[in-house]
């Protein structure tokens, strides 16, 4: 079952002192990651601090991505929930679809007209147990759609568009929706959470980073080289149709590597997930956004 649960909205940042908001950025302590990585221990993944403006090597990420819609293209939709009950900073959270987005601090361009990276603004907070829908297309046609206005419209500019083509859209087939940290000076990004949204074919799918070494915009000239991924993800049985969507219903886990070496934000391997059992993988429904299954609130 799925229920009705605090629409997020875009809150200020200097204000974290009185709404208590968590910048997993900041956190001294692992962030809550608990036995599962998934950002619910007893903490909650709050920092010392409360948050903050510094960015350094955060905990693990309780934002996970919940929902996808990849057609029509006027109502193309990811959906993101914050599984733990504490506000997140997601100022350096980029969503992406396409699978080279992980050389985003060599500066690689994505050349594909319909591709997209972007990054959410600075200061924006996703509450606890928060939901942030983001259409692909324009707000305009996300409310024509669905009823209601969209957190951000792609297509309007209200994320940073990173790099990537024109006209940004989801391949009805399937593609792959990545959402990652990046602070802006690590020669690295950290994965949050992926997903194989439908039947991705080669060009739409995961590029293997595993061991690939680059050199981002910091002040030395030395390589970092990203962990081995298993890519093991689950392909999904079948491909939600126009006016359908896909939907997590499960968190990560125990569904998931968590041996601390992978190139998550605590060392999970997000390429590992099972999303046949995490997600919806062959009936498919009708989207709901902003609503989300309690069993993903931690």
């Amino acid at each position: 079952m799925r229920g009705a649960w605090f629409a997020g909205t875009v809150l200020i940042a200097g204000c974290s002192t009185l709404l208590g908001i968590t910048d997993p950025s900041t956190r001294t302590d692992g962030g809550g990651s608990g036995s599962d990585g998934s950002g619910s221990g007893s903490d909650g993944g709050s920092g010392s601090d409360g948050g903050g403006s510094d960015v350094g090597q955060p905990g693990a990420s309780p934002v996970l991505l919940s929902e996808v819609v990849l057609a029509p293209t006027d109502g193309e939709m990811v959906e993101i929930v914050n599984t733990s009950p504490d506000p997140i900073d997601l100022s350096h959270y980029f969503l992406a679809d396409n699978g080279n987005y992980w050389r985003v601090p060599v500066g690689t361009p994505i050349t594909d007209t319909n591709d997209f990276v972007a990054q959410f603004p600075n200061g924006t907070i996703l509450p606890g147990h928060g939901v942030f829908t983001i259409a692909v297309a324009t707000a305009a046609e996300f409310l024509l759609n669905y009823g209601i206005a969209p957190t951000f419209s792609i297509a309007d500019g209200e994320l940073t568009r990173i790099t990537g083509g024109s006209l940004p859209n989801l391949t009805s087939g399937g593609e792959v929706i990545v959402l990652f940290f990046w602070d802006g000076s690590s020669d690295t990004v950290q994965d949050a959470d992926i997903m194989l949204a439908g039947s991705p074919s080669a060009l739409n799918s995961l590029v293997n980073k595993s061991s690939a070494q680059q050199d981002g915009p910091d002040a030395d000239s030395a390589t970092t080289a990203y962990q081995i991924d298993a890519g093991s993800i689950t392909i999904q049985q079948g491909t939600p149709g126009s006016g359908l969507s896909t939907k997590r219903i499960a968190v990560e886990a125990g569904h998931e590597v968590h041996a601390g070496n992978g190139n998550g934000l605590a060392g999970e391997d997000e390429t590992s997930e099972d999303t046949a059992v995490t997600w919806d993988s062959v009936v498919f429904s009708i989207p709901d956004p902003g609503l989300v299954p309690a069993a993903l609130l931690q």
